[in-house]
C-alpha cells in the first residue's frame, strides 16, 4: 500500500451507489475505502441498527499519478467522476484516511442515537411518536431497547406508556 507517488484521493458517487462503485473499482484493482456509520434508525416503527457509509455519495480511492488509468473511474458503475479543485483532483491526506480506518476497526465510527443509560425516576422528553414533546418520569427499564414511562396526562391522572427507547432523551 505505501507507495512514494501514490497518494489518497476521492471519488463522487451516483446517490446510494457507494457500495457498487467501491465493488466495481475493487474489480479493477484499485484500492479503495469506503468508511462505514452504523446508528439506530427508525424503519416500520421499529428502530433497528443499519449501516450506512460515513460520508454520502464519497469513497477513498488510492491512486499512483504515475501508473494508474484515472479515466476508468469516470465510466465504473456507481461512479460520477474524480473529486476536482479546478483542473486537479482533491486529494486526501494519508493520515485522515489511516485515521478513519483505525477508528473504524476500533469501533469508535458507531453513533447510537439516545441509548443512555437511563435510571428508574429519572425525567425524560419523548421525542417520536404521537406523544412527541410529552415529558415523563422513567418507571421501568424493560431491557436494553424497550422503556416503561409515568406520563401525567392530566391532574392527578397518570398513564404508563411503553416506548423504544430511541424515543426518548433526557429532559432538560
Amino acid at each position: 500500500m505505501k507507495d512514494a507517488h501514490a497518494e489518497w484521493y476521492l471519488v463522487f458517487a451516483k446517490p446510494n451507489h457507494e457500495n457498487i462503485a467501491k465493488l466495481n473499482l475493487d474489480r479493477q484493482g484499485f484500492l479503495t475505502y469506503l468508511p462505514l456509520l452504523q446508528q439506530h434508525k427508525r424503519k416500520r416503527n421499529l428502530y433497528k441498527l443499519i449501516t450506512e457509509p460515513l460520508f454520502p455519495r464519497y469513497l477513498f480511492i488510492y491512486l499512483n499519478s504515475e501508473i494508474d488509468d484515472w479515466s476508468k473511474i469516470r465510466s465504473t458503475r456507481g461512479c460520477v467522476s474524480l473529486v476536482r479543485f479546478g483542473a486537479f483532483p482533491a486529494r486526501v491526506p494519508r493520515l485522515l484516511v489511516e485515521r478513519l480506518q483505525q477508528d473504524e476497526a476500533n469501533r469508535i465510527i458507531q453513533q447510537k442515537i439516545c441509548t443512555p443509560d437511563f435510571k428508574t425516576g429519572d425525567r425524560v422528553q419523548i421525542i417520536d411518536g404521537v406523544l412527541a414533546n410529552y415529558e415523563g418520569i422513567v418507571e421501568i427499564k424493560n431491557s436494553q431497547e424497550r422503556i416503561t414511562l409515568l406520563l401525567d396526562i392530566a391532574e392527578n391522572h397518570t398513564r404508563r406508556v411503553n416506548l423504544s427507547i430511541h424515543q426518548v432523551k433526557a429532559a432538560n
